[in-house]
């Protein structure tokens, strides 16, 4: 019998992610939101969906979990912990992929009032999730010398504006990075940095982009390596000339001490796009070795219908999808608390779900998944 999986969030990632386990028979995926046009929209799609809806949030999302095995966390940051504590109310598996520190943190509370067999894992997306692991493995095998600096973009293929850049995955989520301090290592102990700082150049798969600091991304994974490795920044990657116009909005115009006119802006003004690629990078710089660098590059992929699955919507779908069946299915299931990086890619490999993320690096890159050194 197929496990029925609640999804919240009515919007391109809840599709996705939707479509990535229903293609799996183990799997019964339904798309439930309080958005009513957005789930009727869903429901025309071919979707199964229910509507949470009734005077009380708390009431229609415990009757909403009823029977669910897992409980997905799409978007709705606000609402994690009221949905994080329904869980374990409903001792219901719960999984996020959602970037908020501070949702992380009531997510991380309901684990502890939740029964020993639930499994809470926020942070399942790109950075935190996929990205987490990645990095997680390259400290791993780094000495305690070793300065890691991890660097990811989620990028339009084909750039229309100055900023170079389009409304790919969430304007909350770009803001929040742009704008919160960033957590990091330095010489061992965790720091915290200016977001838009360091920035440089670098080059990967043969484009030049501009890099710089931004929040939000490697939290738990710093915390947790703190006093092991000296160094691990993670930097945001865009199209040169991106970090201008930004601290033009931000500075000059003083849109960051009115946050919500720059959310306006950017919403009503960049363009949508699902033409996208993720662009990951990992630098590891010790003392007498040259430097080290992991690169792979996943794209949008066509559909028989003429649209794309993007790039973004694609990754965070295959990695929350292994973790939700190492959770339901893993050899022994993953329990308790989960934070982001905490699960091994070899043991992410176990879940055929993640080969998905393995092909797309490998046809999007001349090369593949690529490792190499630069002096």
């Amino acid at each position: 019998m197929a496990h029925p999986i609640l999804i919240l969030g009515c919007g391109v990632l809840s599709r996705r992610i939707a479509d990535v386990l229903a293609a799996d028979g183990r799997f019964c995926p339904t798309i439930a939101d309080r958005d009513g046009d957005g789930l009727h929209a869903a429901q025309i799609a071919g979707y199964h969906t229910r509507p949470i809806a009734g005077p009380s949030y708390r009431e229609a999302l415990l009757r909403a979990m009823t029977g669910q095995a897992a409980v997905i966390v799409s978007d709705a940051a606000d609402s994690a912990p009221d949905i994080a504590a329904c869980a374990a109310t409903q001792g219901c598996h719960y999984l996020d992929v959602l970037e908020s520190a501070v949702s992380a943190k009531a997510v991380g509370k309901a684990a502890v009032a939740a029964p020993a067999k639930v499994g809470f894992a926020p942070g399942c997306g790109l950075a935190p999730g996929y990205v987490t692991a990645l990095a997680s493995a390259d400290l791993a095998a780094a000495g305690p010398q070793a300065e890691v600096t991890v660097f990811v973009g989620v990028l339009p293929a084909d750039p229309t504006n100055r900023l170079g850049y389009a409304n790919i995955w969430g304007v909350s989520g770009l803001i929040d990075e742009y704008t919160q301090p960033c957590l990091c290592l330095r010489d061992w102990a965790l720091d915290r940095i200016a977001p838009l700082s360091e920035r440089e150049e670098v080059e990967i798969g043969g484009q030049r982009l501009e890099a710089f600091t931004t929040a939000g991304s490697l939290d738990a994974l710093a915390a947790r390596h703190a006093g092991e490795v000296r160094g691990l920044v993670f930097k945001t990657l865009r199209y040169p000339g991106h970090l201008d116009y930004i601290r033009f909005l931000l500075e000059d115009l003083g849109l960051s001490r009115q946050l919500y006119r720059l959310k306006s802006l950017l919403l009503s003004s960049l363009p949508q796009s699902d033409d996208d690629r993720v662009v990951i990078a990992l630098r590891t710089v010790e003392p007498g070795r040259p430097t080290r660098w992991s690169e792979r590059t996943l794209r949008a992929t066509p559909r028989s219908d003429g649209r794309r699955d993007s790039a973004i919507a694609t990754t965070t779908a295959a990695h929350v999808a292994a973790m939700l069946d190492l959770v339901l299915t893993g050899r022994p299931p993953l329990r308790g608390l989960i934070a982001p990086g905490a699960v091994p890619v070899a043991r992410l490999r176990e879940s055929p779900f993640f080969a998905l993320l393995d092909r797309e690096a490998k046809d999007s890159h001349a090369s593949g998944e690529t490792d190499h050194y630069r002096r």
